[in-house]
């Protein structure tokens, strides 16, 4: 069966919001066929930095190549682990051509939970494949206007409220660094297309696609820790522009 559906979950070290993740999504998704959707964790095996972006874009490939014939009309759907609804049919995940769905998150960026065609999503190149937190979400976003898709933000839930579990137990801290702030800088073509030598396994068991390596043009670089309370732009432009990051 090809599902309507996929939930793509960056993941790595997170086995207590996993589980949670997984017994409020069964709950949440109660009323539809099993059929029709699939949860998969995106799992980055290797102990360097977290590259959320290509953990996401890593996801599309992956659905591609099972349904290499029919994958273009799936509704991808990329959800933190730490995120879900609160309620059965909170959302409606199914989107349309040209409509990126944003439920939850900044509206300053593509993060949280968000629903798009993986036709629409190759087509602008998906994330940055940024290493450490961010600003890949950000630049998703730009692409997407750019190309003059809708975002969709009918059923929206902002940070902090009540109508989505949302664990902050990772605190106000976050791992940056300035190579990538540099490219989102620069807008950045880095996407689907820059992931190289990639190799990865499936697990029914677990529904994880295991990563174990893949290479991206942009060279991680020294990272830093950054305080949210204090601000969420990382770096001092080395341009005359500044941009809000994503608290997602």
């Amino acid at each position: 069966m090809i599902p309507k559906i996929v939930f793509i979950i960056p993941y790595r070290d997170r086995e207590t919001q996993k589980q949670f993740f997984i017994d409020k999504m069964t709950e949440v998704l109660e009323d539809i066929s099993s059929d029709d959707y699939r949860l998969l964790f995106i799992h980055q095996c290797d102990s360097r930095d977290f590259n959320r972006g290509a953990m996401k874009n890593i996801g599309f490939l992956y659905i591609k190549s099972l349904y290499p014939e029919d994958y273009k009309n799936i509704t991808l759907v990329f959800n933190d682990v730490d995120t879900t609804p609160t309620t059965k049919n909170q959302f409606q995940y199914i989107t349309q051509p040209g409509v990126i769905k944003h439920f939850y998150g900044c509206k300053l960026a593509l993060g949280g939970i968000v629903s798009v065609l993986a036709r629409d999503f190759e087509y602008i190149n998906g994330f940055p494949n940024f290493w450490t937190w961010g600003y890949e979400d950000n630049l998703f976003q730009e692409r997407a206007l750019l190309v003059k898709y809708t975002i969709d933000r009918s059923c929206f839930v902002s940070l902090m409220e009540k109508e989505i579990n949302h664990d902050f137990s990772d605190g106000f801290y976050r791992y940056v660094n300035r190579n990538d702030y540099d490219l989102y800088l620069q807008k950045t073509s880095n996407g689907i297309h820059s992931i190289s030598n990639l190799s990865y396994e499936f697990d029914p068991e677990t529904n994880f696609v295991n990563v174990t390596h893949f290479d991206v043009p942009n060279i991680k670089s020294k990272t830093e820790q950054m305080d949210l309370r204090i601000t969420n732009i990382p770096y001092r432009s080395r341009t005359s522009t500044d941009m809000k990051m994503s608290f997602t």
